[in-house]
């Protein structure tokens, strides 16, 4: 079948040839005018309703693209960090990947003095500590301990954080 063009129905002329680029755009250029003058003949009642679908068309679209529309992690390190106070477990912290790469020896630091160490984490990877996991030698932050940073240090860079 090498060589035979497929013949779909609507994308040929009266011929039976493929259409060319050219007489698409004609056609088109036909439909749209069709619909066009179309539309100048009809009633007010009938361009209100356009009007009002095509406003509720363009809001739908912009909130979608305004709800889906995300940046991702402004840091080189493509770290998210974020911390849940009123946990009943106590101050949670979530880490999480959000890079494309793979961070190798992770070190989480808490006011430059409390640490956790995780040996990797893949690409969109999360973690999720409460204080506990944190520690200063043998010694754990206090229950109600309340950190003010967190540092984020691997193979592949380091990003220092603000936790307000």
């Amino acid at each position: 079948m090498m060589g035979q063009t497929e013949h779909r129905p609507g994308l040929s002329n009266k011929k039976g040839s493929p259409v060319t680029t050219a007489e698409l755009a004609e056609r088109l250029r036909g439909l749209a005018s069709k619909i066009v003058d179309d539309f100048r003949r009809s009633d007010r009642f009938f361009k209100l309703r356009v009007g009002i679908v095509a406003t509720w068309a363009v809001l739908s679209i912009a909130t979608l693209w305004g709800a889906c529309a995300t940046t991702g992690p402004a840091n080189a390190l493509g770290a998210d960090v974020q911390v849940s106070r009123d946990s009943i477990m106590g101050a949670q912290i979530l880490v999480r990947n959000e890079s494309n790469r793979i961070w190798e020896d992770v070190v989480l630091t808490l006011d430059d003095s409390f640490r956790y160490s995780h040996k990797t984490m893949r690409p969109h990877d999360l973690i999720v500590l409460s204080m506990s996991s944190f520690k200063r030698g043998d010694e754990v932050p206090p229950p109600n301990y309340r950190p003010r940073s967190l540092v984020v240090s691997c193979e592949q860079g380091t990003q220092r954080f603000d936790l307000h």
